[in-house]
């Protein structure tokens, strides 16, 4: 999922965009579901399986949304609440989590979307407002031929020195950086939101390179610049079919996760065919397609990692309990001073 989950940016200016995009507007004058989705291979696979598959399955016709979060908030608030020009819409939770709290969404029905019933608790917000559809967990991705000793915590990132000046790092910019910083905070502070321990711990990591996406760290990783990085498990695996000499180690104190929240529009215009998409892609047949092709991990209780995969993908169902989730609604509060903060330390 280069183009979507492995491709995660934290919000930035262009969310709170005033002109709504021509295609939204479009869009927004059919009576089709607008599907929105990323470019790329995540879009090549929605629009010639996916969609057409949904399409015969349910007699709703599409329409597919091409972009990244940051434009799709920006629509959504050009419009404003009442006039949505989506009826549901998929997106990273830290951007999701803002425009829940300024009212766009409401929960799921359970009786319109069967399937949240197999959904693991921990992939479910209360009341089901908002659901994790595709999770794809964040370890660390290293080389197995440059590492003597395989990690099996984040603190070994400080305590072993093979690792020292071999560390990838993520942007602040990118959820998965801010992402890292809370969780730092949180193993060497007293929270998440910790942010002088979180700062502190990993200033004594420099020097390292900072990088934009997974697929960026994946390339660092495959070319040896660094030994370790920040990954996601998707990239690992695709790194690995690909050839590299790399691994995934869960660390100990938990993962995190690039995640596909789906959310309802409280005043979106096709409510009945959003419920019947997003039940689509609870469904274990869908699930397991997903698996297959994008190597995520499962919120469906009933789907396994199927066993062609089991050696790469280690990361199913039932680990889903070790990972970390974020008060984003803080987090966000405190983005520029962040932002700002590591911009001027972690040159």
């Amino acid at each position: 999922m280069s183009q979507g989950i492995g491709r995660r940016t934290f919000l930035g200016a262009a969310a709170g965009a005033a002109v709504i995009s021509p295609t939204a507007t479009a869009f927004a004058q059919t009576q089709d579901l607008i599907v929105n989705g990323y470019g790329g291979s995540w879009e090549k696979f929605w629009r010639e399986s996916i969609l057409p598959d949904f399409e015969k399955s349910s007699g709703i016709k599409t329409k597919y949304d091409s972009g990244l979060a940051r434009t799709w908030t920006a629509n959504l608030r050009a419009a404003g609440v009442d006039k949505p020009p989506y009826s549901f819409i998929m997106m990273n939770e830290v951007f999701a989590s803002l425009l829940r709290g300024e009212g766009y969404f409401e929960p799921w029905p359970m009786d319109k979307v069967p399937n949240l019933r197999h959904v693991h608790p921990e992939a479910k917000y209360p009341d089901n407002n908002g659901v994790f559809a595709m999770i794809s967990p964040i370890g660390l991705g290293y080389r197995t031929d440059m590492v003597k000793k395989a990690p099996t915590s984040w603190k070994d990132l400080w305590e072993n020195p093979e690792f020292k000046g071999k560390t990838g790092m993520y942007q602040i910019g990118n959820s998965a950086g801010y992402m890292f910083l809370m969780l730092v905070s949180k193993i060497f502070g007293k929270g998440a939101l910790d942010f002088d321990a979180g700062f502190r711990e990993i200033e004594k990591l420099k020097p390292f390179p900072q990088v934009d996406f997974s697929g960026t760290m994946g390339q660092l990783i495959t070319r040896g610049e660094v030994a370790i990085g920040i990954l996601d498990l998707p990239e690992v695996v695709r790194l690995r079919r690909a050839g590299a000499p790399v691994a995934f180690a869960a660390p100990a104190e938990g993962m995190f996760m690039f995640e596909q929240s789906f959310n309802l529009l409280k005043n979106g215009t096709a409510k009945d065919a959003s419920c019947k998409y997003l039940d689509y892609m609870l469904s274990a047949e869908m699930q397991r397609r997903a698996v297959a092709e994008f190597f995520i991990t499962p919120v469906n209780v009933n789907v396994a990692i199927p066993d062609d995969l089991k050696s790469v993908l280690p990361i199913g169902v039932n680990d889903i309990g070790k990972i970390l989730k974020w008060d984003w609604a803080a987090a966000n509060a405190q983005r520029d001073t962040v932002t700002e903060r590591w911009n001027r330390v972690m040159r």
